[in-house]
């Protein structure tokens, strides 16, 4: 349970500073474009700085490197608490996201200490202390802003966020009795395991989703807050309730309807469904003319995202060969955060442009992509079948 509060205390921070940055930015005079090169700049460093930790919790500990990461997350939140210019605002996102880059050791941990029985159990605790973090963080961010706060006063509130953990990451977390190679293995991979990896017929489509997906998401979560502000001239405080709103019905879906919808309808179906859903809530938002209507496009847009996500990821996993699994998942996780880069610089470039529409027409024409990708997945039983024949190939393949 410890290391889940470390996960969500650290997505608390993380979320109490988003909704606000694209306004904070505005107030140096930043464009749509610069918005989306903050937000790809956090990205960035996410993408170099998670192999890295992964790799040095391996050598020198998970414990250690939690607390350096928590550390350097804190100092980002800090820079941003004393930001007076865009230099300063860019320098905060690049050091909180090379902090914020720590949940490859945040599973390795759960590796560590959890029997193979329980591991699904344990990285699902991850998952939900990240979508819980996520949806308190722009809660309290926005409540901070209307009892007469600053942007200033958010990011050191955020910092203070990052102090806890560290303390009680510091005095409470103890390492692990024995490390497994969980962080190495996962990130360090060979050129030429990422070349076979999508080269694999079978693992294509669903590591192409994973990127259309996450892609899709960033084009919207880097220009709503710009969109809100232009079309119902939504406060800051409005627009962290609103993200709250979103990663709330995302954590409802993912927590409490996802297992069993994946025993009824299969993992095909629900990918299918979810990027539709995702398509729909991606065109519908630009064009909603309340913001009653917007909520209920948002709510389209995160139940699409808590169906589509889990289910890509399990089917993911269960197409791998079982000696890659974690490799496998690693390569979706490097075209996740690469997505991730693109997104928001796509996404700001085109609000600027082309057109305050044009970022979600560009995600729904791509998760439209996404839906007819997920019809050439295989269904419940033919993904029964390849699973049962592979079980019963590997034993004979690793002896030779």
């Amino acid at each position: 349970m410890l290391i889940f509060f470390t996960v969500f205390i650290d997505l608390i921070g993380f979320g109490i500073v988003i909704p606000l940055l694209p306004l904070f930015a505005e107030k140096f005079g930043a464009s749509g474009l610069t918005v989306g090169l903050l937000l790809m700049s956090y990205s960035l460093m996410q993408f170099i700085f998670t192999p890295i930790w992964g790799r040095l919790s391996d050598r020198v500990g998970r414990r250690p490197m939690l607390i350096l990461s928590l550390a350097a997350s804190g100092v980002g939140y800090l820079i941003w608490g004393f930001s007076a210019s865009l230099p300063m605002l860019f320098l905060s996102r690049i050091v909180a996201g090379a902090g914020n880059a720590n949940l490859a050791v945040a599973q390795a941990y759960i590796a560590d200490v959890t029997t193979a029985e329980n591991r699904a159990r344990g990285m699902g605790l991850v998952g939900a202390a990240f979508g819980l973090g996520f949806v308190l963080g722009p809660a309290i961010g926005g409540a901070a802003l209307s009892l007469g706060g600053s942007y200033q006063v958010a990011g050191l509130l955020a910092a203070g966020f990052s102090l806890l953990d560290l303390v009680l990451t510091f005095f409470l977390l103890p390492e692990p009795e024995k490390r497994t190679q969980a962080g190495h293995e996962r990130f360090s991979l060979e050129p030429d395991f990422y070349w076979k990896t999508l080269s694999t017929a079978s693992l294509r489509v669903p590591l192409a989703i994973f990127f259309i997906s996450t892609f899709s998401f960033s084009l919207m979560e880097a220009t709503l807050v710009l969109l809100t502000e232009r079309q119902f001239s939504f406060s800051a405080a409005q627009n962290g309730w609103m993200f709250a709103y979103i990663g709330l019905v995302m954590v409802f879906v993912q927590g409490g309807m996802i297992g069993r919808l994946s025993k009824r309808f299969g993992e095909q179906k629900l990918i299918a469904a979810g990027t539709a859903l995702v398509a729909a809530g991606l065109l519908l938002t630009p064009a909603t003319t309340t913001p009653a209507v917007l909520y209920g496009a948002l709510a389209l847009l995160a139940i699409g995202s808590g169906i589509n996500n889990p289910s890509n990821q399990s089917i993911l996993s269960k197409l791998a060969p079982r000696d890659k699994v974690g490799g496998v998942l690693g390569v979706g996780q490097s075209l996740s955060t690469l997505g991730r880069i693109l997104g928001p610089l796509a996404g700001g470039a085109s609000f600027q442009y082309v057109g305050v529409a044009s970022p979600y027409l560009i995600g729904a024409s791509t998760m439209l992509l996404a839906f007819v990708l997920s019809l050439l997945l295989p269904d419940s039983q033919a993904l029964a079948t390849l699973v049962d024949q592979r079980h019963r190939i590997e034993p004979s393949e690793a002896k030779t």
